[in-house]
């Protein structure tokens, strides 16, 4: 495991925190991956590990997290991804059914109570990003953020609308997201949606049919959140594989390579929802391939 924990990150008067739900062991990679190939993973080892890969003496796994990123600015706090969340009935994944976790009190235990939220952002509406939207009050799912806009891509919520017994939503459409439109507490937005002129959407389709990054600047920087589009540090050496999840192989791959030409060599942060600590890193050339680079 990393002896790098996530340091927040100060953007002007911008502060980027995260609030974990889970962190350790990720996905088999031979599974969550077809593509890859152990010698491939084994080429990229030296600045993988040992943040976000065992070393092989211990296995050589991939490390990940499922957490929300807490973005505070002077007048706005905006929560990206809300986890998997507790009381769900999540069938096709045990380890996610009907957790019991203390997301909630850690996020009140870092100065922010649900009321003070102004924007949930949801990259996607797979199930592990939208748990926390909602919570079990007296037998019913009612927002958690009860103030928050809760901001969803027009075109995600409408495939997902019509494939809500899917697998990958494993019953979350009905607990975690409908019950927020069903409040009023909902915005169906295009690509172009801003928050204001830190904070815009950008269009990352592939993973799911209407996913999102999102940008953010201020005091000189910038940082990407990409959300599914990259579920590991690998994916910035192999762009070509997507995860055994993404409902469009080619698109996620595509969307992928752009990122990473996009921010090959700047100062941008990528920051990724799956990404174990230290999480945030910047992408640099490595030979003929990429890597992200964290700060030590």
């Amino acid at each position: 495991m990393s002896n790098l924990p996530f340091k927040p990150l100060q953007f002007g008067d911008i502060t980027i925190d995260r609030c974990v739900e889970s962190e350790g062991d990720f996905f088999p990679a031979a599974m969550f991956f077809p593509d890859s190939t152990e010698a491939m993973i084994d080429a990229q080892r030296d600045w993988l590990e040992p943040h976000f890969m065992k070393p092989k003496s211990i296995g050589g796994g991939m490390l990940g997290g499922i957490f929300t990123y807490v973005i505070r600015t002077d007048r706005h706090t905006i929560l990206v991804d809300t986890c998997v969340g507790n009381d769900k009935e999540r069938t096709m994944t045990p380890n996610w059914h009907m957790k019991q976790t203390g997301w909630l009190d850690d996020l009140r235990a870092m100065g922010v109570a649900p009321e003070s939220v102004d924007f949930v952002m949801c990259t996607h509406l797979h199930v592990d990003h939208v748990g926390w939207n909602t919570q079990l009050v007296d037998g019913r799912w009612v927002p958690t953020f009860p103030n928050a806009r809760y901001i969803f891509h027009k075109t995600e919520y409408e495939a997902w609308e019509k494939s809500q017994d899917n697998p990958a939503m494993d019953g979350c459409f009905k607990d975690s997201v409908l019950p927020v439109v069903e409040a009023g507490n909902a915005d169906l937005v295009t690509s172009d949606y801003a928050v204001n002129d830190a904070i815009w959407l950008e269009p990352s389709p592939g993973h799911t049919p209407g996913h999102v990054c999102i940008n953010l600047k201020g005091g000189g920087k910038h940082a990407l959140f990409t959300g599914d589009s990259f579920h590991h540090p690998l994916q910035v050496a192999y762009p070509e594989w997507s995860s055994a999840f993404c409902s469009d192989k080619q698109m996620s791959a595509d969307t992928r390579h752009r990122i990473v030409e996009k921010l090959c060599d700047t100062d941008s942060y990528m920051m990724a929802a799956h990404f174990a600590a230290p999480t945030a890193g910047r992408v640099v050339a490595n030979g003929d391939r990429c890597k992200l680079q964290v700060d030590e």
